[in-house]
């Protein structure tokens, strides 16, 4: 079984229990419903963000799928203004990320919900009338590419994947998956 095989069985159930958990529907039912379900991904993102940069293996790669700018700009055209956002609640606690590895275990959740990210725009077109430039950027973040971003996420993970490495690596996307969970299905 591939670290990516393995990874799909072993956090199906955490993947499964946040998806029922959302409430998705509730959460897109109006544009402020849409808006507080942005600004929980923001503070979990801002936070993340800046706590898996210092360990992440290769910095460029990183960057390129960062999220919170995109949050910050769908919030600032729902309404918010900058000092809003930055005095936003951020995820804590966090998980450790003690290595690289752990980054990239991380990093399989939220590049994951980049795919689900595409189901959900365009469940927020049809509802809200949005779109990537009218607040849903977030979840239309790398557009056609999407495909073409998990692909290559995929084999960096396999490129990293040892013996070794692949128990850090799995255990930090199902702490991840935990997470992310707490954070999103809590009422602010």
């Amino acid at each position: 079984m591939t670290l990516l095989e393995r990874l799909k069985v072993e956090t199906r159930q955490a993947h499964d229990r946040i998806e029922a958990a959302i409430d998705l529907e509730r959460r897109i039912a109006s544009r402020d419903a849409y808006r507080d379900l942005l600004a929980r991904f923001y503070g979990f993102h801002k936070a993340w963000e800046s706590e898996a940069a210092a360990m992440a293996p290769d910095r460029d790669f990183f960057q390129s799928r960062c999220k919170t700018q995109l949050l910050a700009r769908d919030l600032e055209t729902l309404g918010l203004g900058s000092d809003d956002i930055i005095r936003l609640p951020r995820c804590q606690p966090l998980m450790p990320l003690p290595a690289p590895e752990a980054v990239l275990g991380s990093m399989y959740v939220v590049e994951g919900s980049t795919l689900g990210g595409a189901i959900i725009a365009r469940e927020v077109e049809n509802r809200l009338g949005l779109t990537a430039e009218t607040g849903c950027a977030y979840f239309r973040s790398y557009g056609r590419d999407v495909a073409a971003m998990w692909k290559s996420f995929g084999a960096r993970l396999l490129e990293a994947s040892s013996p070794e490495a692949d128990d850090l690596i799995v255990g930090a996307a199902q702490e991840t998956f935990n997470v992310m969970h707490d954070w999103l299905c809590e009422t602010p």
